[in-house]
């Protein structure tokens, strides 16, 4: 009995004992709860301490991205240090990636673990702060080049000679493909007819932080194709019933704030930008402060874009079949089109090329000889024309059926259109426009559609005409 009695206090006395051991062993801490590097500096380097050092020892640490995202804004990295007996003192370094956008600060979370012999005191965690060494140049914008293109447009077309950026396998057809590879194999390859097109990125209300997003998506084109011209469309403002007012002061400034860091965001990346989908064909249905309101919106967003010196924008202009070119070409002076490359039109329509650029040579006659682009998504049968146009309008836009692919992606335009910059997808072809009462089981607005897809494949008319 008095062996079970001494064995019991002997196992107690080693359980009281074991915490101070522990504590006695010591432990190691980050230095700083906060660590800040500038973006070219190509490394940080994070640092810490233990509290003994009377053995060697191991530390092991990582990075995790907050706001900084991986292999964009820096290399992410997880690994062990080894201290030897005496050292007190031990660092990492996170590698710092330089890209060439203006996007603020970022941040990184790091931090160590698995400490050994020593136990992870306090603090074990930090936030590294990345300074962006970029600003938007105030250098005169080259009006003849300025997209920097080698060899320089000489014939008045800034796009001239540009290849334009294109990731098959991350547009939206080429998401949806590589989705139904396996279950339907031949619809997936028949997609490529749009994925392997230029694809024009969308932007608008849903992303509440555009510049960031539009940084994120300008540095993995830089990243992947530094040389390639990236095209950007946005769709921001709201389109309300007919003779209601566009919005109200306070979401005019929201609206104002938006394209603000949206032009941020772009900051001094090359890009073709097609600002505002939809913002002049609607004109008619806002009552006249409405009007008024929506022409200060969309001329402080053009003065936010036209400062960017590598960007090229083109405004939305309506489309052959909506409007007469001397309202729209009134409304884009007022816009402040003469700040900006010029316009574009048929984004939601269906119209032949020809039609729209004998409409868009009419709104350049209208504005001082302005240059412009045409959207040929989805026009290579053109327009169905209704037959009930008091319900419908003049062509029937939500998902038309027999319609095709239009001329693909171009700026190598034909000659006889000397303010022709370019033919673009500016349409996303294969989304959904929603049911308007003429498609039947169609998704909703902005949806990716197979069955619509597949039928602007199987009608494509790639020619002018």
């Amino acid at each position: 009995m008095r062996v079970v009695v001494l064995a019991c206090l002997a196992l107690l006395l080693m359980l009281l004992l074991a915490p101070r051991a522990a504590s006695a062993a010591g432990t190691v801490s980050l230095t700083s709860t906060s660590y800040t590097v500038n973006e070219g500096a190509g490394n940080a380097v994070i640092t810490f301490t233990r509290s003994t050092a009377s053995t060697r020892g191991e530390v092991r640490y990582g990075a995790w991205h907050r706001t900084a995202q991986q292999f964009q804004d820096y290399k992410p990295v997880k690994g062990r240090v080894d201290l030897a007996p005496g050292q007190t003192e031990g660092s990492f370094s996170v590698p710092i990636v330089d890209d060439p956008l203006v996007e603020g600060r970022e941040t990184i979370a790091v931090g160590i673990f698995g400490t050994y012999p020593e136990r992870v005191g306090r603090p074990d965690r930090a936030i590294l702060t990345i300074e962006d060494n970029d600003a938007i140049s105030t250098d005169p914008r080259d009006s003849v080049n300025p997209l920097g293109l080698n060899p320089a447009p000489t014939d008045g077309n800034p796009l001239s000679g540009a290849r334009f950026y294109d990731n098959p396998s991350q547009t939206i057809a080429g998401v949806y493909a590589n989705r139904i590879k396996r279950s339907k194999p031949g619809a997936a390859r028949m997609l490529s007819a749009i994925s392997s097109q230029p694809e024009s990125k969308r932007f608008g209300s849903w992303n509440d932080r555009p510049g960031y997003v539009v940084a994120k998506y300008l540095a993995q084109a830089y990243n992947d194709d530094p040389g390639a011209i990236p095209l950007l469309a946005t769709y921001r403002l709201k389109h309300l019933t007919c003779h209601r007012v566009s919005d109200s002061a306070r979401e005019a400034a929201a609206y104002k704030r938006w394209y603000s860091d949206f032009a941020n965001g772009i900051g001094n990346q090359r890009v073709v930008l097609f600002y505002e989908i939809d913002a002049l064909i609607t004109a008619p249905c806002l009552s006249g402060r409405g009007l008024q309101v929506r022409i200060d919106e969309m001329r402080s967003a053009i003065d936010s874009l036209a400062r960017l010196p590598h960007a090229v924008v083109y405004v939305d202009a309506g489309a052959s079949d909506a409007h007469h070119p001397r309202f729209i070409g009134s409304l884009l002076r007022k816009v402040g089109v003469n700040k900006i490359q010029g316009f574009f039109t048929n984004s939601t329509h269906h119209n032949r090329t020809t039609k729209e650029i004998r409409y868009a040579d009419g709104l350049s006659r209208a504005t001082g000889g302005k240059h412009y682009v045409v959207n040929t998504a989805v026009n290579g049968k053109g327009a169905l024309r209704p037959k009930n146009k008091v319900e419908f309008g003049n062509s029937i836009r939500c998902n038309p059926r027999g319609r095709g692919l239009g001329p693909k992606p171009t700026s190598n335009v034909p000659p006889q259109y000397p303010r022709l910059d370019g033919l673009f997808w500016i349409g996303n072809p294969g989304r959904s426009a929603g049911n308007c009462g003429t498609s039947r089981n169609a998704p909703p607005t902005g949806t990716f559609w197979l069955d619509y897809a597949l039928m602007l494949i199987k009608n494509a008319d790639y020619r002018i005409r």
